[in-house]
């Protein structure tokens, strides 16, 4: 029996807990020797993470004396607990006399020493007539002599509030300088009239002229943040920081606060717009669906479509284990629900910062899986706290269905006039039944089968249900909207960091629990993060990172596919909600009971017969269930070790391990006696699935500065990663013997079993170099010798380099003051995307055969072979970029263009049926693409207490087919619509061409119209309407903050390329839209006309004509536009239904041009307002930091050309796939609020 869901979360977690212990005991050396003591700072605290050598980084006075304690024996006392938290430089000789140490450390520090005895140091203020310091004795230090010392202490904070740690400050004009701690404070000796000079990375410095004669100067200063970090600490491949000034290729990154603000259940669907070039995808359904990345545009036609994700240095699953399917790339009958990925696990609450790495050059350390991108995510850690470290967030949003489809509201159930007679109805749809069993028809009934709106007008009268009851005859012009229901999303995240000199953590829990809008379905997430880091000696440092995700997702979102895009069960606005949802049970927990069927229970059988699927849709997912429990864990260890000043080594080993287990009930439809001999009803299915990825590498750096101010640095390493999946399965086979007992043993017949599985193993050798010129000329070479178990034996082994540089012209050219930064880069690399496993070998499937002589094993051939000669792909991009900012940093710009030219396309070939297969795999392509993408950031507005920034995306990209195989000159992805409709790749063409059987016209260009008045399709060719690639994608992002106000809003558009979705053809011509009104009557737009006795429809001169012998004028009548197949103009009438449910139904025989539509949009993806509670008021209630917020997300459309469809209505993995819509369900608009306490 499965352990409740708290118990296994908390055995799931000891592990994590134990290891914080351990972690504490190893701190206990760092935290003893003074226990009343604030905290200090950590190794890393601060804004951003060095690039550079911090082994002579200041050290808090405590630890370097501490550390003399014990390798001297001496005792130091403070005459202030605070003199203990100021940095200090490290001892480097701890030979010297210890009065000649404390000279040394004391310099620049406000602080001197009285001797005690040998063994006993007193540390106290420096007298105001005397220093410690001891400068080169220069005539502007003789000058500041003169002057009056005074101890200047301050804070320094940023904009929020928050403390700044590592802030450089000096007196001007002299060599006196120290840093700030952890909590922003500093102590510095000055005096009345000097200038106090701060400096951080990535803040504007700042200029204080002390003007106070006290003896003791109080400061509390606030810093800036730049408007543009060109300096700031950026995270690359392998995880190696490096500022972003000297990198030569585009790079993205995403802070924590743009992830979390809105409210988001997973980092990607918070990426809208905010990277160029980027384009996310987001299946409806909510926190269990996936979401798809695309990174300049399409770079494989078969195969991987997505990016690489590592987080903390380790290769994560998404969807390794899938292999070449995908998910829900086989549309509603191959997988009927909406499935996740395996980037959903990642917590957004544990995230720090996220890069996205686009080019070739970038990637380049990647190697065969880098062709998509990589994201590469780092994790929060441990940073100095004042008081607990602890901070609480809380977020909790509702959310409804919307962007619903414009239904009419004025017609009900019903078809054109031939069919309803042809179905014993009246013209006009209405249906004779005997309601009192005398066998005479006392009543009319609307026609509850019927797929199409083209029925009697909903006029209020009493009519007879299908349930028995009498029932108005009314338009319920909300019922597709309850069909959903309201949905809340709670997010509740507690983190608890602190760190030492030693020592630093960060352990946090998050807790989510989600209702979806679609009936039935939840989710429950528990995920614990812990981040720790040991410093074991100054050059030995070890970081453990460990993640634990534990949750349950009960009845993920069905596709609506049989609801909204099958005839079978596009349903009226006619039917009442409330009597869908009160009749898809029985009373005794049975399934509906047909009207055909009433001996099962003539109590509740339905009295007349009616489509099916929304009953069979609410009994699947309010009383059958299918679990997915899941265990994930994502574990790290880096070592960091400097064997030298100019030696240093990393090692790296990780694992990401999920054990998932998926349980399926299916309830019994009826009583057991009504079972026949083949078949019961019901059914219970086990499958267990087990993933591992286990990472590790090794990096060793050689770095050194040069003559004539250049620097080089030299790194090799070796990089493995093994990935083993696993899934079985077992279920029951034709129901259950007992009546819902669901056991593996209650089958009705023998169990059904199955098991896959599969292993990769990719291992390669790396290296790379970068060359920098007096900090403004940079180059980067890297190359990467690859290895691929996917690969076949003797064509496994790829090489990838790249080389880029980056030239920063504002150093070195005279240019205007207003030009604050100016960057040139260009890049060039290799990169590749090699098979999932097991595609590209010629293999077999056995089958067992019984003979007498016992049982031989049958070798059939796979019906997808196979090639022993496939190559990966390889992608060769070019990518050139200009990075400024103009005008003290109000105004940034970033353009990049690339050219890429991917080759070998691996594409699955259809061969003749005689080969012994339907396709085989062979490199037979060449795609090319290229595209700008531009970022423009900018601060219109910055006053004192007012603050408006801003920022635009774009990009603009184009996939081409620049060769495909010999004799091949088009691929076929999707076809629909009895092959009269099809999405192609083709030879010197953009990808995704939409073709279509036209319909026919004259030379003239005159539509033809048939006999029957409609118009002719001419299935001999096919023309092009379209193509499914955006022209132009991007977002605009502002951020108004005013005194503790502030205001986020994030817009995101796509512009050109087309969507395919034959529902909005089927329903169409179904007259279910608003649209379809047209023609229907006099007031839309219908011809008038009257039927003659040979059946003939003649067009009246009005609507008010009459006609001889009392004959009914009808006024749907339409004539379309063009000539008859002599070449005269078309006069022929027909009636608005039937032209309706002829043109635009399902087959090669209608206009399914109708079916390919124009998705451009523009959407206000954010919207958050929030409120900072004042510094002095949250200090009084012992907070850091307190912030209320009122979130939104999805909330309308400013423009879209889609009107009765979600432009984002798509599902599946693969680039046609989130191109063609066949029936999802509605989106969601979630809003809500957001609590954040920091304590």
């Amino acid at each position: 029996m499965r352990k409740k869901g708290s118990e296994r979360f908390f055995r799931g977690c000891f592990f994590i807990v134990s290891l914080l212990l351990v972690n504490c005991v190893f701190a206990q050396d760092a935290v003893s020797f003074n226990r009343k003591r604030p905290p200090r700072q950590s190794l890393h605290a601060g804004v951003s993470t060095p690039a550079t050598d911090t082994s002579i980084a200041r050290q808090p006075l405590f630890s370097i004396l501490k550390q003399l304690n014990q390798s001297k024996g001496i005792f130091f006392l403070f005459s202030e607990k605070s003199f203990g938290d100021i940095l200090v430089k490290p001892v480097v000789d701890k030979n010297l006399p210890v009065e000649q140490i404390l000279v040394d450390l004391l310099q620049f520090t406000g602080l001197n020493f009285k001797k005690v005895n040998d063994k006993t140091f007193v540390i106290i203020a420096a007298p105001e007539n005397t220093t410690t310091q001891s400068p080169p004795i220069t005539e502007e230090s003789k000058n500041s002599a003169e002057k009056k010392a005074q101890l200047v202490k301050g804070r320094i904070t940023n904009d929020g509030g928050k403390p700044l740690a590592n802030v450089s400050i000096s007196i001007k004009g002299t060599s006196i300088g120290t840093t700030t701690n952890g909590e922003g404070e500093f102590n510095i000796t000055g005096a009345k009239g000097q200038v106090l000079q701060l400096s951080s990375v990535g803040y504007e410095k700042k200029e204080i002229q002390l003007s106070n004669s006290s003896p003791i100067i109080n400061l509390n200063v606030q810093m800036s943040l730049l408007e543009n970090l060109m300096n700031e600490v950026v995270v690359t491949a392998l995880g190696v920081n490096k500022y972003s000034r000297s990198l030569g290729y585009s790079l993205s990154t995403v802070t924590a606060e743009n992830l979390s603000a809105a409210g988001n259940t997973n980092f990607a669907s918070a990426l809208y717009g905010r990277s160029p070039g980027v384009m996310i995808k987001t299946a409806p359904g909510g926190a269990t669906s996936a979401v798809q990345v695309q990174i300049r545009g399409v770079n494989s036609l078969n195969f991987n479509a997505q990016p690489l994700y590592v987080v903390d240095g380790i290769i994560i699953r998404n969807t390794n284990e899938k292999g070449i399917t995908g998910i829900n790339n086989g549309g509603y009958w191959a997988d009927p629900r909406i499935r996740g990925n395996g980037i959903l696990d990642i917590n957004i609450a544990d995230i720090d910062n996220l890069s996205i790495l686009k080019g070739a050059s970038a990637t380049a350390l990647y190697g065969s899986e880098a062709a998509a991108g990589v994201v590469v995510i780092t994790t929060k850690k441990g940073t100095a706290k004042k008081r607990l470290g602890v901070a609480v967030n809380y977020t909790n949003t509702l959310e409804e269905a919307a962007f619903l489809p414009k239904y009419q509201n004025e017609y009900g159930p019903g078809s054109d006039r031939a069919t309803n007679l042809s179905e014993g109805a009246t013209e006009d749809g209405w249906i004779p039944v005997d309601t009192d069993g005398d066998g005479i028809n006392d009543a009319m009934r609307p026609n509850f089968t019927a797929y199409a709106q083209f029925g009697p007008k909903f006029d209020g009268s009493l009519v007879p249900w299908w349930d028995g009851q009498m029932r108005p005859y009314v338009a319920h012009e909300k019922n597709y909207k309850q069909l959903y229901r309201l949905g809340f999303n709670s997010i509740l995240n507690t983190s608890m960091s602190n760190a030492t000199d030693k020592f630093s953590y960060r352990l946090s829990y998050t807790r989510n629990d989600y209702k979806g809008i679609q009936q039935g379905g939840d989710l429950q997430r528990n995920t614990v993060h812990l981040n720790t880091n040991f410093k074991i000696t100054d050059k030995l440092n070890i970081d453990v990172i460990a993640n634990y995700l534990g949750s349950k997702v009960h009845n993920r979102p069905y596709q609506l596919t049989r609801i909204i895009a099958a005839y079978a069960g596009l349903f009226s606005r006619a039917e009442d909600m409330s009597v869908v949802f009160n009749k898809y049970k029985t009373s005794e927990g049975y399934k509906w009971v047909p009207f055909n069927q009433p001996q099962r229970n003539p109590a509740e059988a339905l009295r007349y017969n009616v489509k099916s699927e929304m009953l069979d849709f609410l009994w699947m997912q309010l009383r059958n269930s299918e679990d997915e429990y899941e265990d994930r864990l994502l574990n790290s260890v880096t070592l960091n070790y400097e064997l030298n000043k100019e030696l240093k080594f990393r090692a790296r080993f990780g694992n990401d391990f999920t054990s998932l287990k998926t349980e399926s009930k299916l309830y019994s439809e009826y009583p057991s006696a009504f079972n026949t001999a083949a078949s019961s009803t019901g059914g219970y299915k086990i499958a267990n699935g087990r993933y591992s990825i286990l990472y590790g590498d090794a990096l060793l750096t050689w770095s050194k500065k040069l003559p004539h101010k250049w620097s080089l640095s030299l790194t090799g390493g070796y990089q493995s990663r093994k990935e083993n999946y696993i899934d079985q399965s077992s279920e029951t086979t034709d129901g259950l013997l007992e009546e819902n007992w669901f056991s593996l043993e209650n089958s009705y017949h023998a169990l059904k079993t199955g098991s896959d599985r599969s292993a990769i193993l990719k291992y390669a050798f790396l290296g790379y170099f970068n060359l920098s010129y007096k900090n403004y000329l940079y180059f980067e070479g890297t190359a990467r010798k690859e290895y691929s178990s996917t690969l076949p034996p003797g064509h496994n082994s790829y090489f990838y380099p790249s080389l880029n540089t980056a030239f920063i012209f504002n150093e070195v050219l005279n240019l205007p003051a207003w030009v604050s930064f100016g960057k040139l880069r260009s890049s060039i690399g290799v990169v590749g995307n090699a098979p999932p496993p097991y595609t590209s070998p010629v293999t077999y499937t056995q089958q067992n055969l019984a003979t007498a002589q016992g049982t031989v094993a049958a070798l059939n051939s796979q019906m997808n072979a196979g090639n022993n000669n496939i190559r990966p792909e390889n992608k060769y991009e070019l990518e050139m970029g200009l990075e400024t900012m103009l005008f003290r940093n109000r105004l940034g710009f970033d353009f990049t263009w690339y050219n890429s030219r991917t080759v070998n396309q691996i594409v699955q070939l259809s061969v003749p049926a005689s080969s012994g297969a339907m396709t085989k795999l062979v490199n037979a392509g060449e795609l090319q693409s290229n595209g700008i993408e531009a970022r423009i950031q900018a601060t219109p507005f910055l006053a004192r207490k007012f603050k408006w920034t801003t920022q635009v995306t774009v990009a603009k990209s184009r996939s081409k087919v620049s060769k495909l195989a010999t004799d091949v000159n088009n691929i076929t992805f999707y076809e629909a619509e009895q092959n009269g409709l099809r999405i192609v790749a083709e030879e010197h063409e953009t990808i995704g061409n939409i073709y279509v059987y036209p319909r026919l016209k004259d030379n003239n260009g005159n539509y033809i119209i048939g006999s029957n008045g409609l118009y002719t399709i001419d299935n001999n060719r096919y023309e092009k309407v379209g193509n499914v690639m955006p022209k132009l994608t991007g977002g605009w992002f502002n951020n108004l903050s005013w005194k503790h106000f502030s205001l986020d809003c994030a817009v995101d558009y796509r512009f050109g390329g087309k969507l395919v979705s034959p529902p909005l053809k089927y329903n169409t011509g179904a007259g279910m839209y608003k649209s379809t009104l047209q023609y229907r009557d006099e007031e839309h737009g219908g011809l008038p006309y009257y039927i003659d006795p040979s059946g003939q429809k003649i067009l009246l001169p009005s609507h008010n004509s009459k006609v001889s012998n009392a004959g009914r004028v009808y006024h749907d009548g339409v004539i379309l536009p063009g000539v008859t197949v002599t070449g005269q103009e078309n006069t022929q009438i027909v009636d608005a239904a039937y032209y309706y449910m002829n043109t635009f139904i399902w087959g090669a025989s209608s206009v399914n041009e109708s079916a390919v539509v124009d998705n451009s949009y523009v959407k206000l993806r954010e919207l958050v307002i929030g409120y900072s509670l004042p510094s002095k008021l949250t200090g009084k209630m012992h907070f850091n930091n307190i912030r209320i917020s009122l979130i939104g997300r999805n909330l309308f459309y400013f423009y879209r050309t889609l009107k009765n469809i979600d432009p984002e209505a798509t599902i599946g993995s693969n680039w046609i796939r989130q191109s063609v819509d066949e029936g999802s369900m509605a989106a969601t608009r979630s809003m809500g609020f957001s609590v954040n306490l920091d304590f």
